[in-house]
């Protein structure tokens, strides 16, 4: 039986600041590196002194990986790297290297500039932090070292957002990330080769949830965005102020807006039906 250690340094049983630390073969990857949003004090990081109670933890870790741009999957990237200290490679894909630092970034001038809050990163510390990330392709296998290779697999849930199989020579782990397995508008279905890993990691945010069709709930939001225009903009109410749709920055308004436009580009106002996604 391979001797392989999993060890949650967060998310090990709530939602946010995710961080899975992995013991293969000899080697130690740490999997994500997220920062929980409903704390205000070193409880929003990882616990990163199960690593090392002293000194940086570049000589404890062989790399990183962070899985896609959500704040609860690389929002405590900086804080470790730059202030705990790591120098070692930071691995994502492309489009998570182009977005992580926009949103680290945001978060930052909200936390320290509006908020006035101390212990956190910096500007510059971000733009240090980024300057060690490897960017990968999809399906790219990476070589780490001699022994440790990685390869990232297609995870839908945003853009950029990957699974990873993490191999030290017979030993394997597959970590999924948050994945998505229903195709939309704007993203496909998780998808993965065919494996027998020792071990797998996977997000159960919403695994005991049933939730309703995506078809269905995108019809009614088309309905009610339909019957809001009808009524000038306002609510049912005819005192209502006018309406506005607030929704964050990601994968998910993407899927809104082209919904939006296949409304407004159809001849005929009622048709409210979506079109199957290829």
């Amino acid at each position: 039986m391979p001797d392989i250690k999993v060890t949650p340094l967060g998310a090990g049983q709530d939602v946010g600041r995710s961080c899975i630390l992995v013991s293969i073969g000899g080697k130690n990857i740490m999997l994500d590196c997220g920062m929980h949003m409903g704390y205000n004090d070193d409880r929003r990081f990882p616990d990163f002194s199960y690593v090392t109670q002293n000194g940086r933890l570049t000589e404890f870790l062989d790399c990183v990986i962070i899985s896609h741009f959500h704040l609860d999957h690389c929002g405590a990237l900086p804080y470790m790297s730059e202030m705990v200290g790591y120098d070692g490679p930071i691995y994502m894909t492309h489009p998570t290297k182009a977005i992580c630092p926009i949103l680290l970034e945001d978060f930052r001038k909200i936390t320290v500039d509006k908020k006035g809050e101390t212990n956190f990163f910096t500007s510059q510390m971000i733009k240090d932090c980024m300057k060690k990330v490897v960017p990968l392709n999809l399906h790219q296998t990476v070589q780490v070292d001699e022994e440790l290779e990685i390869k990232a697999y297609y995870a839908g849930h945003v853009l950029g957002a990957a699974m990873f199989q993490i191999k030290v020579g017979s030993e394997s782990v597959v970590y999924t990330g948050d994945y998505n397995m229903t195709p939309d508008r704007h993203l496909g279905a998780a998808w993965i080769d065919k494996c027998r890993p020792d071990i797998l990691i996977s997000e159960s945010t919403y695994a005991t949830t049933i939730r309703d069709s995506k078809r269905c709930r995108e019809r009614d939001f088309l309905k009610k965005v339909h019957e809001t225009v009808e009524r000038g903009g306002k609510g049912e109410n005819e005192s209502e102020s006018p309406h506005l749709l607030l929704h964050r920055v990601d994968g998910e308004s993407q899927s809104l807006l082209q919904a939006l436009h296949h409304l407004d580009q159809s001849e005929d106002p009622q048709d409210l039906r979506t079109k199957k996604h290829v």
